[in-house]
Formats: structure tokens, sequence, C-alpha cells
């Protein structure tokens, strides 16, 4: 404990209270819709909590970005954020990089950042016990301590031979992001001592404990494995454990374990889904109560589904709400559904607050994929990985082969989406 101090119960600069966010994934679009605007208003939204609640500290669990090279607009909304915060009550930021984010892009400000209390890890440090931040008062003493891991790559925790399984693979890496943990919080609870100093994890990850949505936006983070550690990797004596990457709101394994979902819905699977931040109160390393302060919506989601006479009046009870919303349709009739994007997007007309981003069908297999004359679906209306099935199918590939083709399709996802070589 040589070279910190620490400032009693009593001292007026304890920290008081945190908020806990995640995901933002700014630049996303749905169905190539531009969400500028929610993501402004998010901020805006942010801010507010954080002068009206005198936060102390704000904790980003990764995900700040939606692919590893964000637009100039999407820096720009990202620095421009910070430069706000450093104005705001808040005394400290911590950011950590999530699956969508490039580890080095994060990093490349944080000296700078770090003079303006503003902490950001993106790539995990080859010594896990750097990754502990002890955030001081303005008087030096250290008033909170984070442990800040980023989302730890293949490359960050293991070192696998080309000969290995997977299942070889998949259990050393696991055990690499054990044991990376476990160094982190060793060296935590070596500089919180017997002080009163709470000690937060924070972590990108999908425990075994959390819940995801279909269609949320949510990819598995380890592309081509089903890697999930169980929340007990997080030890009892954390006062809390602030997590990203599941895009709902949701605690894992203990109360104190959450996961504070996106702050906008990111798919259609997320329609009329709640949006929150988490915010702590604590006396000292105890935490006396957790608190969710909604998000509003700021896009509206809509899902309908039905034969044709159905759709259309669901569409048309929606268009009298006079309310801006995007609409996702699927169509589950019998009837030939060659022109139903088009022709529900002309009745959709009638309602100027009406956009309808998708149409699919629930028509049989062999129906979907049409050859290119036959006026059928869009194929923009399917999945990649329903397509990558339904092809599959149409080769009558072997169950048994199954899981590793699409294991092996679902690297190639990634590295399109986060422009990001699987590693």
């Amino acid at each position: 404990m040589t070279g910190w101090t620490f400032p009693t119960q009593d001292g007026e600069n304890m920290i008081r209270k945190i908020l806990h966010t995640s995901d933002w994934h700014i630049g996303r679009k749905l169905k190539e819709h531009d969400r500028t605007r929610e993501f402004q208003k998010f901020f805006d939204e942010l801010l507010r909590i954080i002068h009206d609640e005198n936060i102390d500290a704000l904790l980003v669990a990764g995900d700040i970005f939606d692919n590893t090279t964000p637009t100039v607009q999407a820096q720009d909304m990202y620095y421009s954020l910070l430069s706000r915060l450093v104005s705001s009550p808040c005394r400290h930021i911590v950011i950590i990089s999530g699956n969508h984010d490039s580890p080095s892009f994060l990093d490349a400000p944080a000296d700078l950042l770090e003079h303006c209390r503003i902490h950001v890890v993106g790539q995990a440090r080859q010594d896990p016990a750097e990754e502990v931040l002890p955030l001081s008062d303005s008087e030096g003493r250290t008033e909170l301590i984070v442990c800040a891991v980023p989302f730890l790559r293949n490359r960050d925790v293991m070192r696998a031979d080309i000969s290995d399984s997977f299942s070889d693979i998949e259990s050393a890496i696991k055990s690499g992001i054990v044991e990376h943990y476990r160094r982190v919080f060793e060296r935590a609870r070596e500089l919180q001592g017997d002080s009163d100093v709470p000690v937060i994890a924070m972590g990108h990850l999908f425990l075994q404990e959390g819940r995801a949505r279909p269609d949320d936006g949510t990819r598995e983070l380890y592309v081509g494995t089903a890697i999930r550690v169980d929340a007990g990797i997080f030890p009892e004596w954390l006062t809390y454990t602030a997590l990203g990457h599941l895009h709902s709101p949701q605690t894992a394994g203990r109360d104190n374990i959450r996961y504070s979902g996106s702050p906008i819905q990111m798919g259609f699977g997320e329609a009329g889904q709640n949006k929150a931040v988490y915010i702590l109160d604590l006396e000292g390393r105890h935490l006396t109560g957790i608190r969710e302060a909604q998000i509003p919506e700021y896009q509206r989601l809509e899902r309908i589904s039905g034969d044709i006479p159905s759709i259309i009046s669901q569409l048309g009870e929606l268009g009298g709400r006079n309310e801006a919303m995007w609409v996702e349709v699927t169509h589950t009739g019998t009837e030939a559904t060659g022109s139903l994007h088009k022709e529900l997007s002309d009745y959709a007309k009638a309602f100027p607050e009406l956009e309808i981003l998708s149409v699919n069908s629930d028509t049989p297999e062999s129906e979907i994929i049409p050859s290119p004359d036959t006026g059928g679906r869009n194929l923009d209306d399917i999945s990649p990985e329903k397509i990558f099935d339904l092809l599959m199918d149409s080769k009558k590939t072997p169950e048994s082969q199954r899981e590793l083709f699409r294991r092996m399709y679902q690297e190639i996802l990634h590295s399109i989406e986060t422009g990001e070589a699987y590693q």
C-alpha cells in the first residue's frame, strides 16, 4: 500500500454516484438508415442525467463505435461528447473497448485524454495488472479503483497451435480469460487493502448467465466459438461489475453484476424494449442502491406480421397514430409475395410518418431464394446466416459438417462487419 493515500469515509470527495452505460455503437445504421439524431439525443440525455444526479464517475463498458473504422461524423460525435463531459460534474470517465472497437484507435489519444480525467483502455495490457486504475481526488488520494478490462481477443489470452481442435482452442481461450481477470483482481485487492475505497470491475464479454434477444444487434463475441464464462470469475468482494456486450439491461448471476444494455434499439428484435443506464449509489466501498435511469425512445420501431389483408390493416392502424416509426413486416400468409415490398411501401405513402424498412416472408425455404428473373423476394431481407443455411441445404451438406462451416462463415462475417481480420 506504500505510496497510496485514501480519503476518510466522511470526506467530501468520496465517490458517491457512478453511472454505468455501454454499447453505444456510434455510427450504426438500421437497414442503411442513418441514426445520428438518435445518438445526439442520447448524449444530450446522458449529460442531463450526469448534471441532475451529480454523477462522480462514468463507466462506458465497450462497443463505443459500431465498427473499427468509424466515420468522421462518428468520431466527431464521440469527441464532442468527451469535451462536454470534461466540463460536467463527472470527475472520472473510464472507457474500455468492445469487440466492435479498434483497440489502437481508442488508445491513440489516451495519454492526452488522461489529463482530462478520461481513462481509456483499448488494447489489453501485456501485464493485466496495468488495467487496474486507482483514481484520485483533487488532493491526490485514491477514491475509486476500477478494473478496466477491455474486450479480450484471442491473441490476448492464448497461443493456439494450428493443429488444435475447436474444443482445444475454446478451452484455451476460456482459461486465458479467467486467468487474465484473476490477475487483475489480485492487483485490485492489493491496492484496496483495508481501505474503504470501492473496487468496480468492467468487462466486455458474454457471461453464461446473460440473455440475448434474437435480432437485437448482438453478435457472438468470440467468432467461430460459443465461449461464455461464468459470473463466478467476478469475486464477491467487488462493489459492482459493469459489463457490456448484451444489448438488454439485465443482471447476470448476482444483483451487482449487470449489463447496462445499448441506449438505443439496435434491431427490430428490440422493438418496444425499454432502454436505460444504471446509477450506483455508494457509501465507501458499499453499494447502497442501483437505479435505472430510463432513456427515451428516439425512433420508434414496430414489427407486424400476418397475411396481406392483416398487414394492410395493421399498417393503417400504425399510420393513424401520426407518429414517426420504422416498420419491419413479416408475411405469414400463402399469397404470392413477388412485389409485396413495393406494394406495401406504396400503400404506406399515405402515412408520411410511416416507413417500411424491410419485408420478410415465412414461405417455405425452397421458395425464399428466387432465380434472378422471378421477381421474388429480395435477398436483402434475409439474414446472411439464413442464406448460408439455405445454401448448405441446396448442396445437401451433411449435418455433421454444418456446425464447423457455420463457425467458419461467422469468422468471415465478423471480418467484414468490424473491418478487423479474425485472429
